[in-house]
């Protein structure tokens, strides 16, 4: 009998505790993690969570494994269609993920920035103003910007996760 890879989709928030219950029957799970910087309750804080949220993967065997992860506590479904039944997720795909993953986490480093770009202050006490961007500063971590204040503009350092892109929406008709 050969195993594959399938896609388990479950309840919400319920990832880490089917991931468990399949470790703890011997099965080899892969449950990619997110992790990233975003403003929880005013602060800049590093939040982890699943890349896809209720969704894991398995290396199963088809058969008895297969339906007893079915039925399963917080399983809702093995990803498939009802004519084929349960899809198999090619191991490239698995591969692909976990070289992506530095220390066990996926993640999603900020978009570039080019130089006079227009910005949104999104954190700190700059909050909602615009500004300008100028240069990365500290590998990285910190960017310089002007903002218009009284009339002029004046330079000031902050933490990079501080600003973004300004998103421009067009409408095509």
């Amino acid at each position: 009998m050969s195993h594959y890879w399938y896609c388990i989709r479950t309840k919400r928030y319920k990832e880490n505790w089917v991931a468990q219950q399949l470790l703890e029957l011997g099965q080899e799970v892969y449950l990619p993690l997110l992790r990233e910087q975003r403003n929880v309750r005013r602060k800049l804080k590093w939040v982890v969570e699943p890349l896809f949220p209720c969704y894991l993967f398995s290396l199963l065997f088809m058969g008895r494994n297969l339906d007893a992860v079915r039925h399963m506590a917080g399983v809702v479904s093995v990803v498939g269609t009802p004519e084929d039944g349960p899809l198999v997720v090619e191991e490239q795909i698995i591969n692909s993920l976990r070289e992506r993953s530095l220390n066990g986490y996926i993640e999603v480093k900020p978009s570039l920035f080019f130089l006079g770009e227009k910005l949104q202050v999104i954190a700190g006490p700059f909050q909602g103003l615009e500004a300008l961007f100028q240069k990365e500063l500290k590998a990285g971590e910190r960017v310089a910007v002007l903002l218009e204040i009284l009339s002029s503009r004046v330079r000031i350092e902050m933490p990079r996760a501080y600003v973004q892109k300004i998103r421009q929406f067009t409408i095509s008709r």
